[in-house]
C-alpha cells in the first residue's frame, strides 16, 4: 500500500500552542482535524486529477484500479491520508486499436504500438501477446499501477502545492471562526 501523509510540524506549532491556549487542548485538537480534512480534502481531488493525467486514464478508473482512498484525520491522529493498494491497470483501458503490427493504446498519455499483440472480445477485450512460437500461452499487457505513480511527478507536486498552500490558511480559518476572531 502506499500512502501520502499531512502532519503539522515545525512553523504550526507556535500557531497550535497559541490556539491550545485560547480554545482549550480538545477544542484546539477538533481545530486543526477539521483544517487538515478541510486540506485533505482539496489534496485527494487534485492528486486524483494528477494522477489521471499522468497515467492517461480516467478519474474514475484510477479510483477504481487504484483502491484510492483519502483517510481523514480523527482525534486521535492529526493526520490525514492518500493510499492506494490497487495494482496495474488493463492495457485494454487506454483506448486500443487493432492494426496490422500490432495493437496501438495510450498508456501515460503517450499513443504507442505493442508490435504482435492483439485484442480478444471474449476475455473481455483485453491486449494479449504469444509467449512462445506456438498458438499458445498467452500473456495479458498492462498500463501502469496507481500506487507507484501517486508519490511521482506531477501528483507528487500536485500534493505538496495544494498542501503547503491550503493548510496554513485552513488552519488560521478555523481557529478564527472557532474562537469568533480573538485568535489569528
Amino acid at each position: 500500500m502506499t500512502a501520502i501523509t499531512i502532519t503539522v510540524q515545525g512553523a504550526g506549532l507556535p500557531k497550535f500552542e497559541e490556539a491550545v491556549e485560547a480554545l482549550g487542548s480538545a477544542k484546539a485538537t477538533r481545530a486543526y482535524r477539521m483544517a487538515l480534512n478541510a486540506t485533505g480534502k482539496r489534496v485527494f481531488t487534485q492528486v486524483k486529477k494528477a494522477v489521471a493525467g499522468q497515467m492517461g486514464a480516467s478519474q474514475a478508473r484510477v479510483v477504481k484500479y487504484g483502491q484510492l482512498r483519502r483517510v481523514p484525520a480523527s482525534g486521535g491522529a492529526l493526520e490525514t491520508r492518500i493510499e492506494s493498494k490497487g495494482g496495474y491497470i488493463p492495457l485494454k483501458d487506454f483506448s486500443t486499436r487493432s492494426t496490422r503490427r500490432g495493437v496501438t493504446a495510450a498508456p501515460w498519455g503517450q499513443r504507442r504500438l505493442f508490435k504482435s499483440t492483439f485484442i480478444v472480445p471474449k476475455l473481455g477485450g483485453q491486449v494479449f501477446k504469444r509467449t512462445s512460437g506456438a498458438r499458445l500461452p498467452i500473456e495479458s499487457l498492462w498500463g501502469p499501477a496507481v500506487p507507484k505513480e501517486l508519490v511521482k511527478d506531477q501528483s507528487k507536486a500536485a500534493f505538496d502545492n495544494v498542501a503547503t498552500a491550503f493548510l496554513p490558511r485552513e488552519v488560521e480559518r478555523v481557529i478564527k471562526q472557532m474562537t469568533k476572531g480573538a485568535v489569528s
